[in-house]
């Protein structure tokens, strides 16, 4: 059948000529807006995040008090909360803490030759900002995606930031920071929000690091903050690979499309098929099953502007498409799919087998949502709790603690410092072996 939907191409003519790069360039009129709202907030705090508020936001506030809550509030809104939305939300927490809490990380230390003891710290960040967008669709998932983790990795301070909405709405992100774990939140979108978590204002703490995704505004104004705060990763539209043969079932294929192309327009989508048969089945499954869907004017526009359908002669082809994209999300659908090496394919959260879905990922499978995109997934990784700690090397050199190990260690650095022409450091280090050798 002709495809109504995606960009058509060859393996051949895909790996020839896709350029990921052109999704990674931030629009100059982005970064002019975004940095003119940071100095803004920097220079006028609390009333540049009223005024924005109005601006963006169409929120009619007159106070900071307007865009502020407390636990109390989170309290009272989970308590109004329908009981079977709280269900949900707890099993989806619940699910994150299973996945997360087996996760190794822990302090250690070791005794050698040269030192008394040497080893690792690990502690909690004290404070964290927490992103949930909004805009096209409300995401309490995202909520507990990364306020789980930080409860659960001791983080004592967590500020939540959603941007305005209605009172429904409003009552659910609260209810589900209450069940996350947060401190605090506020009802401020975009850039404004970044700022704000990250300069500080009048009624807002500053914080050490932001979680979360958004829009390009809110990921321009990570960029921009980034090495006053940490951040977690710039993250850009949502994507998803499939990589199906004829085992796989169409009409999971499709839904699974129309699924992720429904996050936005800018969503993109790459089915990677194998095999006679499997591109045209899918595109009928698709066809189908389009006239359900709510959002079908985004999913479309996503199909034709950002997705891309690829046939490949067989599963290494697959993998070479798989890791020139390196995408967010990568579905494997293939009849021998229990024996491939999953280490040699590139992306952020892999899911496998036919039954498997990246929709799970996004919910209640257990890891975090918040994945590297626009192939990212190459040098960095999705949130964990890791990302929630930092990390402190240590030695100790006890009094009475003396080796011939030790002394090759301060020898050796000895000379190396004098390799760099650092005489300073030398000459510290031979303070050291002159009092050890006269011992």
């Amino acid at each position: 059948m002709k495809n109504l939907f995606f960009k058509d191409n060859s393996f051949e003519d895909f790996v020839k000529n896709f350029d990921q790069t052109s999704t990674l360039i931030s629009l100059e009129e982005v970064r002019n807006s975004v940095s003119l709202i940071l100095k803004e907030i920097k220079l006028r705090k609390d009333d540049a995040l009223i005024s924005f508020s109005k601006k963006f936001d169409n929120y009619d506030c007159n106070s900071i008090d307007d865009l502020t809550f407390s636990k109390d509030n989170f309290k009272d809104a989970y308590d109004s909360l329908d009981k079977e939305i709280i269900v949900n939300l707890e099993f989806l927490k619940e699910r994150i803490l299973n996945f997360h809490s087996k996760i190794p990380l822990e302090s250690w230390s070791y005794e050698d030759e040269a030192f008394s003891s040497f080893g690792q710290i690990v502690r909690p960040i004290k404070r964290v900002g927490l992103y949930a967008p909004g805009g096209t669709a409300i995401y309490p998932s995202s909520i507990l995606m990364t306020a789980v983790l930080a409860s659960l990795a001791g983080v004592k301070e967590i500020i939540l930031a959603f941007p305005p909405c209605n009172a429904e709405l409003t009552k659910l992100m609260l209810a589900t920071a209450h069940i996350g774990g947060v401190s605090e939140a506020i009802s401020i979108g975009g850039a404004q929000s970044i700022g704000a978590m990250a300069f500080g204002t009048e009624s807002i703490k500053k914080v050490d690091k932001i979680f979360g995704p958004g829009n390009q505004y809110v990921a321009e104004a990570k960029r921009q903050v980034y090495g006053l705060v940490g951040i977690d990763s710039l993250t850009g539209p949502s994507e998803v690979m499939i990589i199906a043969d004829q085992s796989a079932n169409p009409e999971f294929v499709a839904a699974d499309l129309l699924a992720q192309a429904e996050h936005g327009v800018n969503s993109a989508c790459f089915l990677v098929s194998i095999g006679p048969d499997v591109k045209n089945n899918v595109l009928d499954a698709l066809k189908a099953q389009l006239e359900n869907i709510d959002r079908s004017e985004i999913v479309l526009e996503s199909f034709k502007k950002y997705s891309y359908l690829i046939e490949a002669r067989d599963l290494s082809q697959a993998k070479e498409v798989c890791n020139l994209i390196h995408p967010e999300h990568l579905q494997i659908i293939l009849d021998n799919a229990s024996e491939i090496v999953l280490e040699n394919f590139s992306a952020g959260a892999i899911f496998v087998g036919a039954s498997n879905t990246a929709v799970l990922g996004d919910y209640c499978a257990g890891p975090s949502h918040v994945i590297p995109t626009s192939g990212a997934s190459r040098f960095s990784s999705q949130v964990s709790i890791r990302d929630f700690f930092t990390t402190s090397s240590f030695t100790k050199i006890s009094e009475n603690f003396d080796s011939e190990e030790l002394q090759k260690v301060i020898s050796n650095s000895i000379d190396i410092a004098n390799l760099e022409g650092l005489s300073a450091h030398a000459k510290a280090l031979e303070l050291r072996l002159k009092k050890s050798n006269s011992n």
